[in-house]
């Protein structure tokens, strides 16, 4: 009977070490998966973007960018959405692509 009694003990011990282990894993799991994942860029879902934006030639890749006048084709509202991206999500201006290359 004794030994029942110390089984319950230790495992009462090894719950709390059980449950934080259980949400450091479940925590690591969430956030390596958050840091894989990858969003596309925001402006593919503006409809007519092409119409709107110009390309640059960066040598092994291509990169769009914000000409400083909307571009006749480009639909009004397009070119709203297209200028109203901040952060991470807005778009170089192809006046700066032009004087990063000049240097």
């Amino acid at each position: 009977m004794s030994l029942l009694l110390q089984h319950l003990k230790n495992r009462k011990k090894f719950l709390p070490i059980a449950i934080f282990t259980a949400f450091v894993f479940v925590f690591m799991m969430l956030s390596l998966t958050n840091a894989l994942s990858v969003l596309p860029p925001k402006y593919l879902s503006v409809k007519n973007f092409q119409e709107c934006l110009a390309s640059k030639d960066m040598g092994t890749w291509i990169s769009w960018c914000m000409p400083i006048t909307k571009p006749a084709l480009c639909p009004q509202e397009s070119w709203q959405q297209l200028s109203s991206f901040t952060g991470e999500d807005k778009l170089p201006s192809c006046q700066e692509f032009d004087t990063d290359m000049s240097n």
